[in-house]
């Protein structure tokens, strides 16, 4: 909104030398609308009177227009007055308009003051405040009296009418009626290529604006025609113009004169309204614009195509189809042209031809397919420049080469001859007019060529596919010939690679090899073209495995059997070196091969061999016949990832949508059945392989065998295990496992030194074996191998036992029946055990204890079990709490993931029958809160506490939580209080300062009392809350809930955090990094917190994760988390569960612990349907 006060010179005419080049080029685009006012006014109300607003904001100025505008507003205000009328805008709106249509007798300062205090109050009027006649007569008024003596007014003074037009044009004028709103269109239109900017740009936003508004077909039809008219005028100028010389884009502004300038303002305007014209009148100004179009640049160059570009993308083909073929050649003419237009101009002609392109292309039409590649030739000679301009021409190149050259045309062709393809259609013309484009720019190159060509040339390649072979065959010869002169460790060397991988992936190995033989010569003992050897593996897919193996093979075993004759040891060790380079290959092949069916048999006798007598071909056999199951399968919609099969990690090939789309399901299941067919012999050959490799070499061989397990049958796997278990000794003649042997027999056993090491060995490796049968086995496999597991938990020696719960999770984890018929013995066999001291055998078990857990709380639920709690739930509840306050890091973070499993099981189950299963295990953890051991509780706030450090939310959700872990605080227990004050601290840390206003004056209560105690770095821990709460919830907030006693401590707090941010000024750190650095001598992540990402909208949580692991203190001395297991073993009831107040045992089980003697020292009440009923002391 224009005021009296941007009459004065505004700031926008002092500009940094900095701009000037830009600015002389806008304006010799037409481009001259300074940028927007830096001023921004304050919007005037509606609702209060006008004269006061006015008043308020240029009462102190001295400005004549100010003191004209306020004077003749308190006129206006007195007037109204003595007429007893209300002071609303309408009515100043009236006033003002009253006196304009009378203005003959008033001189240009009370035009321009009556004027600016319309333009103020035409907006605010509200809609439906005016009668269409009275905004009609309005605008003539405003056109008669302000505009026609325009230059006696300021600039700003007539935008604000301009806008004032604008808003009485589209809000109050009758938008059905032409007659209505024609005087304001025309003015508008008139004022949009005024040669005063901010006029010209009010005028072309008001336009806009009022074309939008246009509903009826006739007033959209009428002001197209003026637009239409308007262009056409100066049209006579554009093509003189075309016809003069070429203008120099540097020096376009020296070219043009004023009337230059108004042409480049009318192609601004169009630009603007194009979307909002008719039809009709669209199609008629398109085809002006292609008069405007030159082969060489122009000053209105850029608008043309930045119109051509709104038309494309903006109109329908009724509009553009007419034209489209002009369009297409005069943008062609423009690329193409031998005079030097400017680099983006040629750019943006391109990709505009891009668009043209694709519509004629949907239209049928063949006309572009003459001067295609000759574009493409014109684009690529900017492909040997510097910098940004190659770049940009190679990425156009491509689009268009993606775009433009139709596979589906070739592959009507399939199965002629080369020649019947070379003599095709026009299309097929069109392609090898391309090709030969870029074959002139590949021989044209002095040197390697750069990153560019070569880029376009391996999009073509990829376009094109098989039918590389008939059009770009000379490009593999030259791109070897390249190759062989290059210096191996050149960059550029890698672009050639790259090159050719991508002629690999389209023609493939035969075809390559035919072009670029890998020769031997027995007489010189060289072989040639070794170079393409890492080239085909890393980019071989969808090849023949006939191909490798009565190729490949043969001449690596020719190169094998001369390295034998030689007696320079240098030489032996290359022939041998390449040999093995080239039966490596075997992982390339068995990337999507086309004769699985057919040859995989072939191929399994010849793996065999290698398996047996050549150890360096183990992990090239492992990762083929891990492709080559795992392909088929995802094929067959099995879900397996077929991208971690690859040996190279190159995503693209193996995701190659040719070779996936030719895997049918047909196709596979085909497949599937040779594999399995013939996977017997090699399944016990990489057995047989994997037991006597040494445990390093092992995994590639396990994931291979755990491939084909899953698709043999599983007789052949449970016949082929339980020889192994036989063959131990592990079973009878009945197949029955022998009983573990007692304590006593093992004593025995040790004096007779019959167990050895090695037999202890081949028992882990036989269970690590057993794990790879798991995922495909049948029931009596599973069944076997459940007895094994069981078997080899029981011995009190623990050697196998990590193998054993690795075994046991995945059979959990892939046969649910399993989980649902023994989960009970399960849960017994593992609780009596005693927990592994190695990490990696406590992670695997917390694996299985994760699977019951979630298990045993759904079977409840559904079996509506909700009045009395499983007690096998609690106890291996019991270890994960315990193993929370482990003295070991990793024992820690062991357990704090499995409660995090646990609890994001659940939460996904929760969204599928209720909240109830996931608030059942915060219910069950809270009830440990009432246990009579210090340890135990300590551990259970460790695991709610890593439970809301996971889902804040909870806190909210359960309104017991927070209430039940502050009552601990009054407990004088100082490892129970370290517990609940890391808690606090994770609480505040996590929830949003709104949901934790709530919470603050219950907190500070509890919390506060323990800033005087320093041991365990207590009063540290206070400090730390409550900085964090000062800063979420601000100081006063803070200071208005803190008890008396304590507003000293608070105050002192308050004024450390001020010095802190003074001292550090702008470097000033998060709160929480500073809180760290309070703590540092104690451990904040006595739960074993995870790392975890800010929560959003708090930027203060940036730094959490090294926060948490902040695990310096001594945990044995400060919580006593550094208990052995032999002591949390002592510690841990058989069963951790009661009824009644906060946990506690009711009077059954109160009855029941007397008659046994048991203690559930653990604390584990239910309420109803599993809910702890707590109350906060």
């Amino acid at each position: 909104m224009a005021t009296p006060a941007s009459e004065k010179p505004t700031r926008h005419k002092r500009r940094s030398s900095a701009m000037k080049p830009k600015a002389k080029r806008q304006r010799a685009e037409g481009n001259t609308e300074p940028a927007a006012e830096t001023e921004v006014e304050n919007a005037f109300k509606d609702d209060t009177d006008l004269c006061d607003q006015l008043m308020s904001r240029y009462s102190t100025s001295t400005a004549p227009h100010h003191r004209h505008l306020l004077a003749t507003a308190a006129a206006f205000r007195s007037i109204l007055s003595a007429e007893s009328r209300d002071l609303t805008p309408t009515a100043y709106f009236l006033a003002g308009m009253e006196n304009l249509s009378d203005s003959e007798a008033l001189d240009s300062t009370a035009v321009a003051a009556l004027s600016t205090l319309v333009s103020i109050a035409t907006p605010l009027i509200p809609e439906k405040g005016m009668a269409n006649d009275r905004a009609t007569e309005s605008v003539a008024v405003l056109v008669g009296a302000v505009l026609g003596r325009e230059e006696a007014l300021g600039v700003s003074t007539l935008s604000g009418v301009v806008k004032c037009l604008g808003v009485l044009t589209a809000k109050f004028c009758d938008l059905e009626d032409w007659n209505s709103v024609k005087q304001g269109v025309e003015t508008l239109l008139k004022l949009s290529v005024d040669k005063r900017p901010k006029l010209r740009r009010a005028a072309q936003e008001c336009l806009v604006e009022v074309l939008k508004s246009f509903s009826s077909s006739d007033t959209i039809k009428e002001a197209s025609k003026l637009v239409l008219s308007l262009l056409k005028s100066y049209t006579p100028l554009a093509v003189s113009l075309n016809e003069s010389e070429t203008v120099d884009a540097s020096n376009a502004e020296a070219s043009l004169n004023s009337k230059h300038l108004e042409l480049l303002h009318v192609l601004n305007l169009l630009k603007a309204t194009i979307p909002h014209l008719s039809v009709k009148i669209g199609c008629k100004i398109l085809a002006e614009l292609v008069k405007l179009m030159a082969s060489c640049f122009l000053p209105h160059t850029r608008n043309v195509f930045q119109i051509a570009e709104v038309f494309l993308t903006t109109s329908t083909n009724e509009v553009i189809g007419p034209h489209v073929e002009d369009i297409a050649n005069s943008l062609a003419s423009y690329v193409l042209s031998e005079e030097k237009n400017p680099v983006d101009t040629v750019f943006s002609a391109a990709r505009l031809l891009k668009v043209v392109l694709d519509k004629l292309q949907a239209r049928g039409s063949c006309s572009w397919m003459k001067t295609f590649p000759t574009i493409l030739g014109r684009l690529t000679g900017l492909l040997s420049l510097e910098g940004d301009i190659a770049s940009q021409a190679t990425d156009i190149i491509k689009e268009l080469i993606n775009q433009c050259i139709d596979v589906k045309v070739l592959l009507a062709n399939k199965g002629k001859s080369f020649d019947e393809v070379r003599e095709g259609s026009q299309e097929v013309d069109m392609i090898k007019a391309t090709c030969h484009v870029f074959e002139l720019a590949l021989s044209s190159c002095t040197g390697v060529p750069n990153e560019q060509i070569l880029s376009v040339i391996s999009v073509l390649f990829q376009r094109l596919g098989e039918f590389s072979f008939i059009f770009m065959e000379g490009f593999v010869v030259k791109l070897a010939d390249f190759i062989n002169h290059a210096n191996p460790d050149s960059p550029e060397t890698t672009y050639l690679q790259s090159c050719l991988g991508s002629a690999v992936v389209a023609l493939g190995p035969e075809k390559i090899l035919g072009l670029i033989p890998i020769c031997f010569d027995a007489n010189s003992l060289t072989c040639s073209n070794t170079w393409l050897v890492p080239i085909l593996k890393d980019h071989v897919v969808g090849a023949s495995l006939e191909f490798y193996v009565e190729h490949i093979v043969p001449l690596a075993k020719t190169l094998q059997r001369a390295s034998r004759k030689v007696k320079k040891s240098v030489l032996r060790e290359e022939l041998q070196a390449l040999s093995q380079r080239l039966l490596a290959l075997v992982s390339a092949f068995c990337r999507y091969p086309v004769d699985t069916h057919k040859k995989f048999e072939s191929l399994t006798s010849i793996l065999i061999v290698f398996l047996q007598k050549d150890p360096s071909m183990h992990k090239s056999i492992a990762v083929a016949l891990k492709a080559l199951v795992s392909q088929n399968r995802s094929a067959l919609g099995s879900g397996c990832n077929v991208v971690e099969m690859t040996s190279n990690g190159n995503k693209d090939l193996v995701s190659d949508s040719r070779n996936m789309a030719s895997y049918s399901i047909k196709v596979a299941n085909r497949n599937i059945k040779a594999l399995a067919s013939h996977s017997r012999d090699l399944l016990q050959t990489l057995i047989d392989v994997f037991i006597d490799s040494p445990p390093q070499k092992r995994l590639h061989l396990k994931e291979a065998i755990g491939c084909l397990a899953s698709i043999a049958k599983s007789s052949v796997t449970k016949k082929i295990f339980l020889l192994l278990l036989k063959k131990l000794k592990l079973v009878n003649t009945a197949g029955e496992f022998e009983e573990p042997a007692s304590d006593t027999d093992e004593l025995v056993n040790e004096e007779d030194n019959t167990q050895t090491d090695t037999e202890k060995t081949e028992r882990s490796v036989i269970m690590d074996l057993a794990s790879c049968f798991v995922e495909g086995a049948s029931e009596e496999l599973i069944q076997l191998t459940y007895k094994f597991i069981t078997y080899l938990l029981q011995e009190t020696n623990m050697s196998g036992h990590c193998e054993a719960y690795c075994t046991l999770s995945k059979i959990l984890e892939h046969h649910g029946w399993f989980c649902s018929s023994q989960s009970v013995e399960l849960i017994d066999l593992l609780v009596n055990l005693k927990p592994p001291v190695d990490i990696k055998s406590l992670k695997y078990r917390f694996n299985c204890f994760h699977i019951l857990v979630v298990h045993t709380l759904e079977v409840c639920f559904q079996k509506l079990e909700q009045e009395e709690d499983n007690p096998r739930t609690f106890l291996i509840l019991n270890e994960i709490i315990l193993t929370l306050k482990d003295g070991k890091d990793e024992a820690r973070k062991v357990a704090s993931d499995a409660l995090i499993a646990i609890s994001s099981q659940l939460r996904k189950s929760s969204q599928v029958i209720s909240d109830e299963l996931y608030h059942k295990l915060i219910s069950m953890i809270l009830g440990y809160l009432s246990g009579s051991s210090a340890h135990i509780k300590s551990g259970a706030v460790s695991a709610l506490s890593v439970l809301v450090y996971n889902d804040a939310d909870i806190c909210l959700n359960m309104t017991d939580l927070v209430p039940s872990v502050l009552s601990l605080l009054q407990n004088k227990d100082l490892e129970v209080a370290k517990a609940a004050l890391g808690f606090m601290k994770v609480v505040v840390s996590c929830l949003e300062a709104k949901d934790l206003q709530g919470l603050v004056s219950d907190i500070l209560n509890e919390v506060l009392p323990w800033s005087s105690v320093s041991r365990n770095h207590l009063r540290s821990k206070v400090t730390i809350i409550l900085e964090i709460l000062l800063r979420k919830c601000s100081s006063g907030v803070v200071q208005s809930v803190t008890p008396d006693k304590y507003k000293s401590f608070v105050k002192t707090v308050l004024q450390s955090r001020h010095q802190k941010s003074d001292s550090q000024g702008s470097g000033v750190k998060d709160d929480d990094t500073r809180i760290e650095g309070s703590s540092s001598k104690g451990s904040d992540n006595e739960a074993g917190l995870p790392d975890k990402g800010p929560r959003q909208g708090s930027s203060a949580h940036k730094d959490r994760k090294r926060k948490w692991e902040n695990k310096n203190e001594n945990q044995r001395a400060g919580d006593g988390g550094g208990s052995n297991r032999d002591k949390r073993q002592r510690q841990q009831p058989k069963h951790a569960f009661g009824g009644g107040k906060r946990g506690g045992p009711g009077p059954r089980q109160q009855q029941q612990q007397q008659r046994t003697g048991r203690n559930s020292s653990g604390g584990g009440g239910m309420g109803k349907r599993g809910g702890f009923k707590q109350k906060a002391n």
